[in-house]
């Protein structure tokens, strides 16, 4: 399969050293960016061709193509690309808005393509065995959970952190992903949230010595709490925050009747597995795998996407899983019924 990249930022070349590594299943042919400096240097480092947005869009040698741009023009670029009869795979989110959504779900219905979108951490060795250990059913019946991830922000090392503080940025559309989408895979669909969202910083400053501008307006709340109710009836902690000076690490724990185990964190493909002994009554490690780097790779999701569509085996849980995440943030942004608990509509 044929693919084009739109997005030459810094995460482009953390894809291409996947996908090079899959030249059997698909091929990069092209890229392109609003910014053609960015497009050219893209290109002469990959020998790939350069191409207008509007050129690739509209070129019929590119079956796929693989949306890397800032969060506010993926709505954008994703709709253009299905409309041109291309599959897309995003970088979180799809989108901003559950109306995008709902746009983008039914643009991929009409034009018979398929959208898939990152994270796809759970593609690697580490997710994948914490599942196989909550299918064995050690920690018993799922009583409860608790997901988090919290720092000071990207000021202090992003090469452009600004978009990071306006709309479609902040801890839930960059982060939440992760762990939302982690969660889904493991407990299923959620139902209900109660949130709590701030802002705490009306200004970042950036500490970048290579970033030009020294300050940054911050137009989105940048830390949430919230509850979620998955169809089963567990109840997970979701927080979320660039208001919080690094804590001891991040945390996906799910609590059973029998014991509680301590995942790996999603954000990484790798990663190491702790299960509480209730004998010594200490955490022990149960998993460990280091090799994300030689195996398991931004991109991993573009691969699986391909042979999944040659293969005609995508399933309804695979098409569903971005735009029910979406539902899921769209739903906590938008959170003011003073703890009541806010209905996830299914609305795809």
């Amino acid at each position: 399969m044929n693919v084009g990249i739109i997005g030459c930022g810094a995460i482009s070349n953390q894809y291409m050293i996947g996908l090079n590594k899959n030249k059997k299943v698909l091929q990069v042919l092209a890229c392109a960016d609003l910014d053609s400096k960015k497009s050219e240097l893209f290109s002469k480092e990959h020998n790939i061709s350069k191409f207008s947005v509007d050129e690739l869009l509209e070129n019929n040698d590119i079956d796929l193509i693989i949306n890397l741009t800032p969060p506010s023009s993926h709505f954008e670029i994703s709709l253009k690309s299905l409309e041109n009869g291309k599959h897309v795979f995003s970088e979180k989110p799809i989108s901003l808005s559950i109306e995008e959504g709902k746009e983008l779900f039914s643009s991929m219905k009409r034009n018979n393509v398929y959208l898939f979108a990152a994270p796809d951490t759970y593609l690697g060795p580490a997710f994948k065995k914490g599942v196989e250990i909550l299918n064995s059913n050690k920690i018993g019946q799922i009583i409860s959970g608790s997901a988090s991830f919290v720092s000071h922000g990207v000021e202090g090392w992003h090469p452009n952190p600004e978009f990071y503080y306006k709309k479609g940025g902040g801890p839930l559309f960059d982060m939440g992903p992760y762990y939302l989408t982690a969660l889904v895979k493991l407990l299923g669909p959620v139902t209900q949230v109660v949130s709590y969202s701030e802002k705490n910083f009306n200004k970042r400053k950036v500490e970048n010595a290579e970033v030009k501008y020294k300050e940054i307006n911050v137009e989105i709340d940048t830390h949430y709490l919230a509850l979620l109710k998955f169809k089963s009836g567990v109840v997970v902690d979701f927080h979320v925050s660039f208001d919080i000076w690094k804590p001891y690490d991040p945390k996906l724990e799910i609590y059973g009747e029998n014991t509680s185990l301590k995942l790996a964190d999603p954000n990484n493909y790798d990663g190491e597995i702790s299960m509480f002994n209730k004998e010594t009554y200490q955490w022990e490690n149960i998993y460990s795998s280091k090799d994300s780097e030689n195996n398991y790779y931004r991109g991993l999701g573009v691969v699986e996407m391909v042979n999944s569509i040659k293969q005609n085996n995508i399933t309804e849980e695979e098409l569903f899983l971005p735009f029910h995440v979406l539902d899921i943030m769209c739903t906590l942004e938008s959170y003011d019924l003073n703890g009541n608990w806010a209905n996830i509509n299914q609305q795809f």
